[in-house]
């Protein structure tokens, strides 16, 4: 039985992709031009793909069949997410931080 390579380190040309993916190529380009998924290459017949492009026009494939939306809207509801991804890792970093002022704090009252 044949194993297929999902990854970072895989590599798909357009056809592939469309493939995997199933979905048309025309799509898919529509998909670059929105700045969703971002092949190596400078023309078509050159791009690759990696193995997070499949991750993404799956998301994106939910996005327009659930909800309706466009590529446009697909690459805002993306880019508003990873807003989100970015914000929630910075409280995370800011609530280690207090938590760390907060024990220092409380060993320096703790000092005669």
């Amino acid at each position: 039985m044949p194993v297929e390579l999902i990854g970072p380190a895989a590599v798909y040309s357009l056809e592939e992709l469309s493939q995997n993916c199933h979905v048309e190529v025309a799509w898919i380009s529509e998909l670059v031009a929105q700045g969703i998924v971002e092949p190596q290459g400078s023309n078509p017949s050159e791009w690759k793909f990696s193995g997070l492009s499949i991750v993404r026009i799956a998301k994106a494939k939910r996005f327009e069949r659930d909800l309706g939306v466009n590529p446009a809207g697909i690459a805002l509801a993306f880019e508003l997410l990873n807003e989100i991804e970015q914000l929630h890792a910075r409280l995370n970093v800011l609530a280690g931080t207090k938590s760390s002022l907060a024990d220092s704090t409380d060993q320096h009252r703790q000092l005669p």
